[in-house]
């Protein structure tokens, strides 16, 4: 039964939704139109039942949705889409659920033109919604074991009210800077950062260091300690990143936050290692404010390249705040932050 109904049982219902609602949608319109009084009295008693039966599944198929929106696994990307489909699949449903319920009361009246009009407007949007599912799927990868890279179990984001992932840039301590840009809690690709994490799934990328300036580096300098971060996230290091980072590390995007490095680990790391191997990171400006033992490194970056099919051309501002601890530098904080990068912002 597990394997029958793995990873969510919705993808079932929702044909039986669908399906039932348009169809009966077509019955009605078709009913109002026919010709023969015989013919009109068969169809619209039949589409009666097809929106009555339609508007049952869809009870299921919202509840079913909810329960893999929270539970199913995901990136960044797909949490994007999840959320657009759910923003649609609502109201489209709640429209369906009224009409059938204003079609049962008053069955025994003619179906009136308002009626069909008022659910073909609901059909289309149905329509819409098993659009932007089919899109999670054959799109993102959303239910397919081999995709997305994630670990931790269920979800990984914080879902917030924006339907567009976008994560912070952050900036990776080495050429390049990852960030997460979550409007949603979630990564957004489609933003560069400079030493940091433009992720459309919320990934680092450790090709800032290439691809910016070449400079010299204080061994044994906060700065260091921050480059060394983007490295060891380009290169998949995670005993790197855990020595770089305190066990307590907050690393805020999108309006949410992880707020250990095992919380990081078992969400947003994986992403961005992934990320950050895909796109290419340019750092042009880095502050280094700095104290006896604590420093904080702000850095400003641009992300280019491709993740996931989606082309990525961003800008990202990242900081990290560092304490000296036993005589080295390790990171107590980040933020990113990033935005696609438009004419008007084009250097």
């Amino acid at each position: 039964m597990e394997n029958m109904i793995e990873p969510n049982i919705h993808p079932i219902l929702v044909h039986f939704a669908y399906a039932l609602s348009v169809t009966a949608f077509v019955t009605y319109a078709f009913a109002s139109f026919a010709p023969s009084k015989r013919l009109r009295e068969t169809l619209f008693p039949a589409a009666d039942w097809m929106l009555a039966f339609g508007a049952l599944a869809i009870i299921a198929t919202i509840a079913a949705g909810f329960q893999a929106y929270y539970t199913v696994n995901h990136d960044a990307p797909s949490h994007a889409a999840m959320t657009t489909h759910r923003n649609w699949a609502v109201p489209s449903g709640l429209a369906i659920l009224l009409l059938a319920l204003w079609r049962w009361t008053s069955r025994a009246k003619p179906v009136s033109s308002v009626f069909v009009a008022l659910l073909a407007a609901a059909a289309l949007s149905l329509t819409v919604t098993a659009w932007w599912g089919g899109k999670i799927v054959y799109g993102y990868g959303l239910g397919v074991k081999s995709m997305p890279m994630v670990t931790g179990d269920g979800h990984d984001h914080d879902h917030g009210t924006g339907a567009k992932d976008e994560h912070d840039g952050m900036d990776m301590a080495a050429p390049n800077a990852d960030g997460h840009d979550d409007k949603d809690g979630l990564h957004d690709a489609t933003e560069p950062v400079e030493n940091g994490h433009d992720n459309s799934d919320g990934h680092h990328n450790d090709d800032a260091a290439t691809s910016a300036p070449a400079r010299a580096v204080d061994a044994g300098s906060p700065e260091a300690a921050v480059e060394a971060y983007g490295l060891a996230l380009r290169a998949g290091d995670e005993t790197a990143l855990r020595a770089l980072l305190t066990p307590d590390v907050i690393i805020a995007e999108g309006g949410s936050a992880e707020r250990s490095v095992d919380e990081y680990a078992g969400h947003h790391m994986p992403a961005d290692m992934s990320y950050t191997a895909a796109v290419e990171f340019a750092l042009k400006k880095r502050d280094v404010i700095a104290g006896d033992d604590m420093a904080t490194v702000i850095s400003e970056s641009q992300i280019h390249g491709s993740y996931k099919g989606e082309t990525i051309h961003s800008r990202m501002m990242e900081t990290m705040v560092l304490r000296r601890i036993d005589d080295r530098w390790r990171i107590v904080h980040i933020h990113w932050s990033a935005a696609p990068i438009t004419g008007d912002h084009e250097h």
